[in-house]
């Protein structure tokens, strides 16, 4: 639709332009000819009035004499006027032998006199002029429609960004909510038909886990907001602490890993100055915990996950490692992709695995000016690496 509105406008203008042109050359040609016209005239009179024999006319000029006596005279290719000295005097035109020429006949004490020029090159003056014109009006036109061609497309590249993104939010949305809702449904169709059934045990469970989906759904919503602000870059500029996000982030993973019997570790330096950044302290916080999530998603129950930070000259690394299943190498091809689709052996629930969790780490990564990588090898675990360079002075 945006395209498709920039194509218009481009050959609106132009249509316009091609107009504007057209009427300018119109009058340009008008003026040129009509003041050519008077030039010719002026010539061909004055050549009348002051010739004085019929031997030696200009170039492209001819001449007929009568002297009072009847006597008559031509110059070369003056013949054709002779037939005009019995004609009115004045201005005329004379078409002959392939030819058109003006002519003035004039009336003097010592006979008449016929002066007659050649248009032939005049004509062909004109047809250059002509031509010159139409060249530069199409040159002109052409010129005008790659110009407002790449003025459109720059004037509506902001609104196709936009709507592209609202397509892609929407898109996301759809994708990765429809799954948890439907889960999310039916937890609380069953809920609803334990109450007052079932023993408060039972619905207290059906009640944790729905809790648990909308907690889970909740993580779902954050994702795809962070990813469009990253896609948007929209993201802050600001000096962010990466181990502090990181000291945050183990906090916040901790209980949760225990849950799983998963030993979750990190050691916070003591030096945290040393792995300051230019970015969003919000996005980094996503970035690390879709990292540690999906590590503890594919660690075994009394395997270990451990949060690393490393710097190297002008670098920071975050590493998140773990010793679980690790990853196969037909899903590393794919692994940050969205909405890549996990075998069903790779995660500890033994269930395939949707989303744009590792997707928008890799988002997060670029808009910062670095990278996400992976090493693993299928059954001995995998590591994760978060490049970013260092905020200046750090």
């Amino acid at each position: 639709m945006v395209r498709r509105t920039g194509r218009i406008a481009a050959i609106q203008a132009s249509v316009a332009l091609a107009l504007v042109l057209l009427v300018v050359g119109g009058v340009v040609f008008t003026v040129y000819v009509r003041a050519q016209n008077r030039q010719i005239d002026a010539e061909v009179r004055t050549l009348a009035v002051s010739a004085d024999d019929a031997g030696d006319p200009p170039p492209d000029m001819e001449l007929a004499l009568r002297e009072n006596d009847g006597a008559v005279s031509t110059s070369d290719g003056g013949q054709p006027g002779v037939a005009l000295l019995a004609g009115p005097a004045g201005f005329g035109d004379l078409r002959t032998g392939g030819r058109h020429y003006r002519t003035f006949v004039a009336d003097r004490p010592e006979g008449r006199v016929v002066a007659m020029m050649d248009l032939a090159p005049y004509y062909a003056g004109r047809n250059r002029l002509l031509m010159s014109v139409a060249f530069a009006e199409l040159a002109g036109i052409l010129a005008s429609v790659a110009v407002v061609a790449l003025f459109t497309r720059r004037s509506v590249r902001p609104l196709a960004q936009a709507l592209a993104l609202q397509r892609r939010f929407v898109a996301d949305a759809s994708h990765e909510l429809r799954a948890p809702l439907t889960v999310l449904h039916t937890r609380a169709q069953m809920l609803a038909q334990r109450a007052g059934t079932a023993d408060a045990q039972v619905v207290r469970a059906d009640a944790d886990a729905l809790v648990a989906d909308t907690r889970a759904l909740s993580d779902i919503v954050d994702d795809l907001l962070a990813s469009a602000t990253m896609t948007a870059g929209e993201s802050p500029r600001d000096r962010v602490d990466l181990a502090s996000v990181a000291n945050d982030v183990y906090h916040s993973l901790a209980p949760y890993a225990d849950a799983l019997g998963v030993r979750l570790r990190y050691e916070k330096p003591s030096n945290t100055g040393l792995f300051e950044i230019i970015g969003s302290s919000a996005a980094m916080r996503r970035a690390l915990t879709a990292l540690v999530d999906n590590a503890l998603s594919h660690e075994h129950s009394g395997g270990v996950v451990d949060i690393r930070l490393s710097r190297h000259g002008a670098v920071i690394k975050a590493e998140v490692a773990d010793d679980g299943v690790g990853i196969d190498a037909d899903a590393m091809a794919t692994l940050f992709t969205r909405f890549a689709r996990g075998t069903e052996h790779t995660t500890r629930t033994h269930r395939q695995s949707y989303g744009i969790g590792l997707a928008l780490v890799r988002e997060i990564a670029h808009a910062h000016g670095g990278e996400v990588s992976v090493e693993s090898t299928s059954g001995r675990g995998a590591t994760f690496t978060l490049t970013l360079p260092g905020a200046p002075g750090g």
